[in-house]
């Protein structure tokens, strides 16, 4: 039996990461698709991918209130599995409502594949490290997906797309049906567990206001630059060097483990991404939108990474941790909405003024979760969940 120590059961982990949050990776290629190579308007085709994330969210929530209480082995596969099978069969069939109880669907099957996933991450002996691991196999993965697929879809038609994501869930399927670590269910999760420790609740606050502005600026990263006229070859060109330097950001955190205090590193990541995010959609010449634009993804990825780090020694049961998919994705389904509506109301902009304010409410939240933790908020200020 494959344990959570093991460098195979390590090894599938991160796969399980990549297979789970493609969407992160996917997602404008996603959208692309649906609009050029099944003829869905804007709004339809932004529809299919967000009803993947509402369903990963669901599941993420649901889940990782019991992850403690459960082992979970078997339903990680079973749930990469039903993923796969459902994106294949959106190549079958023509009937829109049909694509989206299949979007639907897998977007459950693959949340809750996941959040065991980042659950038992927080249950190694290092979740840090592993979590970067996973943040380096991700990158990779999307320098790859994001360089071939579209000649892929160009040579094959758009339903490759869906057999390129399918594919990557049966992958991450027959891995983790090998290699995937099992959890003994705690003796005291018997009992019945209701609080989470006030220090995590904190922390995840944070986490969700940066991923917010991630999905806000991520959105609109490439019409804002089209808008102010820098050419959507330079435009391609940032998001080529973004992806590698994307790249760098869980190995830099890996490395500085141990020289930066998580809380620290959880401070000034809001303020850095918000300078960004505002330098981003106001910047009037090219320099000064690419320069923060190739370093904007970084900066959620290494934040995030300790804050992982800090919620899985705050929470040891795991069920902070694998509500990670919840967490990101949240701002994922939200953001370009909310990027959208100030666009409409007050321009690009708008945008920048939106991540100051977040910004603030986030070094407030980890600030809370720093003094919580200090004062032994990880027993006395635990509230009920």
């Amino acid at each position: 039996m494959t344990k959570t120590h093991s460098g195979a059961g390590k090894a599938a982990l991160v796969i399980g990461h990549v297979a789970g949050m493609i969407d992160l990776v996917a997602l404008p290629l996603w959208v692309d698709t649906l609009i050029l190579g099944y003829k869905y308007s804007p709004a339809q085709a932004g529809a299919l991918p967000t009803l993947f994330l509402i369903g990963a969210v669901i599941a993420s929530v649901v889940l990782s209130r019991r992850f403690h209480a459960i082992n979970g082995r078997g339903l990680v596969p079973l749930g990469f599995a039903i993923a796969a099978v459902s994106f294949f069969v959106v190549t079958k069939t023509d009937s829109y409502v049909v694509r989206a109880g299949l979007h639907l669907l897998s977007g459950i099957a693959a949340g809750t594949s996941v959040s065991i996933i980042h659950g038992t991450m927080g249950k190694t002996d290092q979740p840090h490290r592993v979590f970067a691991m996973a943040g380096i196999g991700l990158g990779l993965f999307a320098i790859l997906f994001l360089g071939g697929m579209p000649q892929i879809i160009t040579a094959v038609g758009p339903q490759a797309f869906f057999y390129g994501i399918g594919g990557t869930m049966a992958i991450a399927a027959v891995v983790t049906a090998a290699l995937m670590p099992s959890k003994a269910v705690e003796v005291h999760a018997l009992e019945g567990i209701d609080a989470l420790p006030l220090s995590v609740k904190y922390a995840i606050v944070g986490v969700m206001g940066m991923a917010l502005v991630q999905g806000m600026v991520f959105s609109f990263l490439v019409q804002v630059g089209n808008a102010r006229g820098f050419g959507s070859s330079n435009v391609e060109i940032v998001l080529i060097v973004l992806g590698f330097i994307s790249l760098s950001a869980p190995v830099l955190a890996a490395f500085l483990e141990k020289r930066l205090s998580a809380m620290t590193v959880a401070r000034v990541g809001p303020v850095v991404q918000a300078a960004f995010a505002t330098a981003i959609m106001t910047a009037p010449v090219y320099l000064g939108y690419a320069v923060p634009a190739v370093f904007f993804a970084a900066v959620m990825i290494f934040t995030h990474t300790f804050v992982f780090g800090f919620m899985a020694r705050q929470d040891p049961t795991g069920r902070a941790v694998a509500a990670t998919p919840a967490i990101v994705m949240s701002g994922a389904a939200i953001g370009p909405f909310l990027g959208g509506a100030l666009v409409e109301l007050s321009g690009y902009p708008a945008i920048g003024i939106a991540a100051i304010v977040i910004a603030v409410v986030c070094i407030v939240m980890f600030t809370n979760a720093d003094r919580t933790a200090r004062a032994g908020g990880t027993a006395a200020g635990a509230i009920a969940n």
